[in-house]
């Protein structure tokens, strides 16, 4: 494969924060599973358990950007890890699955992302996923099995099938070492010869399943859906929204804009990315403005969560108006997220 370091749309600097990864190894973990375990060149970077990496790709002569969450844990190795499903309709998984080999390179941003087992609150934990999602949660137990092995913790898993379940075997070698480490697992078909659960999540499964679901902090990744299911259980039961932490990269519909400031030009403001220059509309946020443009702005939520989209504001102002993607430090270094800025002026970014 070409990989190149990634620069402002057109041109300009490097970013300041790529890495150049090497592929080690490549593991299967089911059919449709693989994990990619990547050596970055100058050493693992500073990250904590459950964040996310962005990785450029050049597919075709075309630059594309995709968000997956570690699987690794930061554990002082020489590698770190990504365990990636393979969508059926999905260009760059799919690509990475038939096409990438060990010895391939290419760039990606240093792991970012506030979904991060540094952020509980408590030491009684839930950690729950469904399919793929299972990734940050499990670089989460990784780090807690080697930090605090005595933490009193519930896995619950849901896959379709007993053979999409991921990361059985090594569940079963940490609870050896985890004596609070219980474990679920739900498969919405099961097959005979399976004794665990069957269905789908509902508050009935879990109470059975996790019977203090609602005093447990949890820690929650998969599909929207279940996300939004999983949050419903944890209300209902009692547990409070403090405690309640997703992982969201989904881009789902945006959020309907604000009203357009009565002053606001009617042709919009101009927006210089590198050497490009684009107008964005009133109300159209930058994200908007490039994408309308086929400019490439790197992006995982779409919705000021993820904070992949941040760039540096060089010149302008905006109103942002995100949800937590962006930390009060970088905002205060210049730092803006793009899905969620809509320009107040005229305004130069860059990567």
């Amino acid at each position: 494969m070409k990989a190149g370091i990634l620069e402002a749309a057109g041109g300009g600097s490097p970013s300041r924060d790529m890495l150049r990864l090497t592929v080690v190894d490549i593991r299967d973990e089911t059919h449709d599973v693989k994990t990619f375990v990547f050596r970055p060149d100058g050493g693992v970077p500073a990250y904590i358990a459950g964040q996310s990496m962005t990785l450029k790709l050049e597919l075709a002569g075309e630059a594309l950007f995709r968000t997956f969450s570690l699987a690794s844990a930061p554990d002082g190795s020489d590698t770190i890890a990504m365990t990636i499903k393979a969508h059926a309709k999905g260009r760059v998984t799919r690509w990475l699955h038939d096409r990438l080999k060990a010895g391939a390179q290419l760039d990606a941003h240093s792991p970012r992302g506030r979904f991060t087992i540094d952020s509980r609150r408590t030491d009684r934990l839930a950690l729950v996923s469904a399919g793929s999602g299972a990734s940050p949660l499990m670089a989460m137990l990784r780090h807690l099995a080697t930090t605090e092995p005595g933490i009193d913790i519930h896995w619950l898993h849901a896959a379709r099938t007993p053979r999409d379940v991921l990361f059985g075997r090594e569940l079963a070698a940490l609870q050896a070492k985890m004596p609070r480490l219980r474990v679920s697992i739900l498969v919405s078909r099961p097959e005979p010869g399976w004794f665990g659960f069957g269905g789908r999540l509902g508050r009935r499964l879990v109470s059975v399943a996790v019977p203090d679901f609602a005093r447990r902090e949890v820690f929650c990744c998969g599909p929207a859906g279940f996300m939004d299911e999983t949050r419903l259980v944890h209300a209902a039961e009692g547990g409070g929204r403090e405690l309640f932490h997703i992982e969201h990269f989904a881009s789902g519909a945006p959020p309907s804009p604000p009203a357009v400031p009565a002053d606001a030009p009617a042709q919009g403001y101009a927006v210089r990315f590198g050497d490009k220059q684009f107008t964005a509309q009133p109300g159209e946020t930058l994200l908007q403005a490039a994408t309308r443009q086929t400019i490439v702005i790197p992006c995982g939520c779409a919705s000021g969560m993820c904070g992949t989209c941040r760039v540096s504001l060089v010149s302008g102002a905006v109103d942002m108006q995100h949800d937590g993607g962006i930390s009060p430090e970088e905002e205060a270094q210049g730092y803006i997220l793009a899905c969620s800025s809509r320009p107040k002026s005229d305004v130069a970014i860059a990567l």
